[in-house]
């Protein structure tokens, strides 16, 4: 039952904690509408695992992590290169008319490749281990939520990514859901320019955070 309560709570944390508008919600966004919901889930399965692992070592190794900042810094520099590449690509996209359009399958090898871009952007966002290590140490400071046991650590991981996935599949229903809609308000010559600059903005949020 306790180690439930944990579960609930971390992933309501995820779920919250995902709101902002960052890179793999950005990509998930950009993917339902230009591809399918299929692909879309993909790259929400990608972008979730890594709340996972960050979530792990938050729990086993955060401490030692923590003082060792060269870490953050590396995977920081390596997230705002990426971030930029992909902004170069959007911006060097050619608008085509009625470049909104659904993909009705998508291949297993296709599929791998939104997993794996979904992945990549996760798994370099440094900004998750202090997010999980503050977490846990606040869900220490309340009695019912102490994560003492093994069972409740791994209550606490798996509650982790449990909430960034939901929170990415709701993006992608919402977004499927009102897709036509959506379709028309952006299929225009100014789309493509729009994700590279909204990409260029989280790169330079994140160089701020160096700064």
């Amino acid at each position: 039952m306790h180690s439930s309560i944990i579960f609930f709570f971390s992933a309501i944390a995820s779920f919250t904690g995902s709101l902002q508008l960052g890179p793999v919600n950005l990509y998930v966004i950009d993917t339902a509408l230009n591809q399918n919901k299929k692909s879309a889930i993909w790259v929400a399965f990608g972008g979730a695992i890594p709340e996972f692992i960050y979530c792990a070592l938050a729990v086993y190794a955060g401490d030692y992590l923590m003082s060792n900042p060269t870490t953050f810094f590396i995977f920081k520099i390596l997230l705002i290169l990426l971030l930029i590449i992909i902004a170069v690509i959007y911006f060097l996209k050619k608008y085509k008319p009625k470049e909104i359009n659904v993909v009705k399958s998508v291949e297993y090898k296709k599929s791998i490749q939104f997993f794996t871009k979904g992945f990549g952007l996760a798994i370099l966002n440094p900004q998750l281990l202090p997010f999980w290590v503050f977490i846990l140490v606040y869900f220490n400071t309340i009695y019912f939520l102490n994560v003492l046991s093994e069972l409740d650590k791994i209550a606490f991981i798996f509650g982790a990514g449990f909430g960034a996935f939901i929170l990415l599949i709701f993006i992608v229903l919402t977004i499927n859901r009102f897709r036509n809609k959506i379709a028309i308000l952006i299929n225009n010559k100014y789309y493509f320019k729009t994700m590279a600059v909204l990409f260029l903005l989280i790169a330079l949020q994140q160089l701020i955070t160096l700064l």
